[in-house]
């Protein structure tokens, strides 16, 4: 059974090879349904959807293959610097700079602490992506796939969905930013809702077709959207000033709230960071791969978010700043900085940062298309090239929608989003430290990433969650919900409290997770 399997996939393997177009080849729905044996390949509908995404890959170039193991014959991507450059890309934008923002305009911080809780929770939590990356190159699988391995077949339907959301959510809060700086350079002549669809479109051409694609982009698109933030820094550097740093009980639950929102940007790319590198060759150093990528995450994600609270701290004691940001937010405040100096110039360059938001946008679209063929297997069958139009038709009626509270939706949803990936990624990084003992053989991806029957239950990664979301909702400290632990951390001086919500996610979580996983091998033996 499993030789005929083997056979089959290496029978397949080869129908993807260029130029291999000798009829409609033969594609079978058991692989993406985790059957135990897939069976004779169909030769319906499937196999005529297989066909015309290769044609597509062959006279387009589109990128077809979707979340099927990667061969190590078919992996021509060597560059392991590569991923440097698209997580580069990815996080030198416009919505660094402004969740750098929210330390003084939103948590009424200092320059000094807000620097300080940018480097230290940066340099942390930057640490769990830069991890994810590795399983790349070692399995071969996207990161939603590879979640299998301690999620189950069924658990990483649910993160898989999660992760569908968390793009859309991505998407939304990045094209709101963009939309605000791209009235505010129309001097508020062109509405949210044009600046949206701009952005939308040109994401749309560029993640259509595929990994190489993206990757020629991201390796050049940071390069101007760096010189516009020196030019930033340099027509406000005679502005910026040091606000005092406050002090007592309310001064650390703004620290572990602007905190929380940090965690939640940066960790937010360790469910899909392996999807950037699938095609680079298994015996790739997974020390190189991680260091890369740790760089490419944590360099801009320092200097931007730096640039960001020192413009945001000269946003609350600079008049017309502090009026520009209050009518009109981001876009508002941009245009306040860079339109006097420089007139027509400083519209160019905030052009620039609009369309550095599509740097950033291309990878959830790109990787939405992955994530949701896990959450219903059916949905692998549909053509790669359907995803961006699909994901793009939801988040752009979201981002109009919310396009007058940028700063908000931001802060929300990085909260939320670090609570999920606290618990998602406790899960993954324990299964591979305590039960595959650190060695990407154990995995045996080749030969299991599509059987259920060889995979975990999913059980103990399921039920630890359940603890996970109690201590999340424990420690929150949101507009619309404050937890128990939550409102102690603010005590009587701050009434909203201190988010420790993802704090206590990834505790309760990485306490439970083993004792559970060790029962269900114990008992149910996978």
């Amino acid at each position: 059974m499993a030789e005929d399997k083997q056979a089959y996939d290496v029978e397949k393997g080869a129908a993807a090879v260029p130029n291999a177009y000798e009829g409609p080849p033969a594609v079978d729905p058991g692989v993406y349904m985790g059957k135990h044996d897939a069976g004779a390949p169909s030769t319906g509908v499937w196999a005529k959807f297989d066909y015309y995404n290769r044609k597509l890959e062959h006279k387009m170039g589109i990128e077809t293959r979707g979340i099927e193991r990667v061969p190590e014959t078919e992996r021509p991507d060597k560059r392991l610097w590569g991923n440097l450059m698209v997580w580069l890309a990815a996080n030198c934008v416009l919505p660094t700079f402004a969740l750098g923002l929210l330390g003084p305009v939103t948590f009424y911080m200092g320059l000094g602490d807000s620097m300080l809780t940018i480097f230290f929770f940066v340099t942390g939590s930057t640490i769990i992506p830069a991890f994810m990356s590795t399983f790349g190159p070692k399995l071969g699988l996207r990161q939603m796939t590879s979640a299998r391995y301690s999620w189950g077949w069924y658990g990483a339907k649910l993160v898989a969905l999660l992760n569908c959301i968390a793009c859309v959510g991505w998407s939304t809060v990045n094209s709101i930013a963009g939309a605000q700086t791209l009235e505010a350079v129309a001097d508020y002549k062109i509405s949210a809702a044009a600046g949206v669809v701009i952005i939308a479109v040109i994401t749309l051409l560029v993640g259509l077709f595929g990994y190489k694609v993206v990757h020629k982009y991201e390796q050049f698109s940071w390069i101007p959207t760096l010189i516009t933030f020196f030019v930033l820094l340099g027509v406000s550097a005679k502005h910026l000033v040091n606000l005092e740093m406050p002090v007592g009980q309310a001064e650390a639950a703004s620290v572990l709230s602007f905190g929380g929102a940090i965690f939640g940007y940066c960790v937010g790319w360790a469910s899909l960071s392996s999807d950037y590198n699938v095609y680079m060759p298994a015996e790739a150093s997974s020390w190189k791969v991680f260091m890369w990528t740790y760089l490419g995450i944590a360099v801009p994600n320092v200097l931007i978010q730096w640039l960001g609270a020192a413009v945001g701290c000269a946003a609350m004691v600079l008049p017309d700043w502090t009026d520009a940001y209050a009518e009109h937010e981001l876009g508002g405040l941009l245009s306040a900085v860079m339109v006097p100096p420089m007139g027509n110039g400083g519209k160019f360059f905030m052009v620039l940062l609009v369309l550095s938001v599509v740097a950033n946008n291309i990878v959830n679209v790109y990787s939405m298309g992955m994530s949701i063929s896990v959450v219903w297997v059916y949905l692998a069958a549909v053509p790669r090239l359907f995803w961006p139009f699909f994901i793009s038709a939801i988040y752009i009626p979201l981002a109009i929608v919310g396009a007058d509270s940028f700063s908000s939706a931001l802060e929300n949803f990085l909260n939320v989003l670090g609570y999920w990936l606290a618990i998602y990624s406790t899960v993954v990084i324990e299964e591979h430290l305590i039960f595959r003992r650190r060695n990407y053989d154990n995995y045996n991806a080749a030969e299991t990433w599509n059987r259920s029957d060889l995979l975990p239950w999913g059980l103990a990664a399921v039920i630890a969650a359940g603890f996970g979301v109690m201590g999340a909702v424990l420690g929150m400290a949101q507009i619309w919900y404050i937890g128990k632990i939550g409102a102690l951390v603010g005590g009587d001086a701050d009434p909203f409290g201190g988010d420790v919500g993802f704090e206590l996610a990834l505790a309760f979580t990485a306490i439970t997770y083993p004792i559970l996983r060790y029962g269900e091998k114990r008992f149910l033996h996978r």
